[in-house]
């Protein structure tokens, strides 16, 4: 397996060119993985973003620890913290417009190449000089340093419908990059490990039990409150997130469908979609990772038995919800609960909405939308 991590920054399209390399890949009979990571901001703040490339099926979802090759889109983030997890094989591909022998010490025992993208993007008028979009023409150094035929590139950008200034750019970068193999011994940087201990309150580095155990405090009692989890109360569609996920530990798939159920009548396609929120909230992070839930939602959605169709409405008012988008779905689907009569409207000969005509059918395929 290939494994490669992007370093950049919000709007500078670092994961579209994930996909780019992904879909070259794909391409050529491989099997192909590309997502990013986000954080709270967007525009400007640091993301991450991944390829996998492999000759066999790729199950592994969670984030590259050990890439093969790091690719450096913005040149504010050049450092030795790119090379934290990187193979002693492992190659850099950097936006700079320094010369490559600038980076001898960095890049010590490695192959490594260098393009001003900023340059060449601004210049074709890709973003600004404030925020250059540099993704198209890194594809173009990319290709040239992983040893990819320049008329592949040109496949890619067809396949997700680039042209223009985006092949001119893509180009100019593949013939212009400068590749060079520096002596001497890498170095290696290890990715943080993660806190296998969860930290007690009374543990000696957080803070001693008081030392006065009487006095007024004899006479108080102890109030205990259930509060809300950050992940439930991130959730917009109001999910028992903690419940289901607990339900899920235990392997009792159609209870943690039944939990689900309770709030959202669409976990298959939320398990898919949803941006996930509650795992950006999760207190996992504080040690490790944030639990996978959109993931659990998705394999809960396809292992759990689905209840029988609800009763007949019981109440007299009549409803009538016009298109059947998500939110269209959901409100029909929460007023049959409540037992009104409910009728859906919809303008197209197929129900969905957005879901059908905005989200691509290998994002959500179309069985199970249906």
């Amino acid at each position: 397996m290939i494994e490669i991590t992007i370093y950049g920054r919000g709007g500078q399209g670092g994961v579209t060119l994930a996909k780019l390399i992904a879909t070259a890949w794909f391409a050529r009979n491989h099997y192909a993985q590309a997502f990013g990571v986000y954080a709270a901001e967007r525009s400007g703040a640091p993301i991450q973003a991944y390829v996998r490339i492999d000759d066999a099926e790729i199950t592994n979802y969670n984030q590259i620890r050990e890439p093969d090759h790091v690719i450096v889109l913005d040149p504010t983030l050049i450092g030795r913290g790119i090379l934290a997890g990187l193979k002693p094989t492992g190659s850099i591909i950097l936006n700079t417009p320094r010369s490559p022998a600038e980076f001898a010490d960095l890049c010590a025992g490695r192959t490594m190449a260098a393009i001003d993208a900023t340059a060449i993007a601004v210049r074709h008028g890709l973003g600004t000089r404030a925020v250059p979009i540099v993704n198209t023409t890194m594809m173009g150094a990319v290709a040239r340093a992983l040893g990819l035929p320049f008329d592949e590139v040109s496949a890619a950008f067809a396949q997700l419908g680039f042209g223009g200034a985006n092949v001119v750019v893509a180009k100019e970068a593949f013939e212009g990059v400068a590749i060079e193999r520096f002596p001497g011994v890498p170095a290696t940087i290890e990715p943080p490990a993660p806190q296998t201990r969860i930290v007690g309150l009374l543990d000696k580095e957080v803070g001693a039990p008081p030392k006065i155990r009487t006095g007024s405090w004899a006479t108080r009692r102890p109030e205990r409150r259930t509060l809300t989890p950050p992940c439930n109360h991130s959730c917009p569609a109001g999910n028992d997130v903690q419940r289901f996920v607990r339900a899920t530990a235990r392997a009792v798939y159609s209870e943690a469908l039944a939990v689900l159920l309770e709030t959202s009548p669409l976990p298959g396609i939320c398990g898919r979609v949803c941006p996930a929120p509650c795992m950006d909230a999760c207190n996992r992070k504080t040690f490790d990772e944030g639990i996978n839930v959109r993931e659990l939602e998705r394999f809960v959605a396809d292992r759990g038995d689905w209840p029988a169709p609800a009763a007949r409405a019981t109440r007299t008012e009549r409803i009538a919800v016009v298109g059947s988008g998500p939110a269209g779905l959901s409100a029909s689907y929460h007023l049959a609960k409540l037992g009104y009569p409910v009728s859906l409207f919809e303008a197209s000969d197929q129900l969905g909405g957005v879901l059908r005509n905005g989200i691509p059918e290998y994002r959500l395929p179309r069985e199970v939308l249906d």
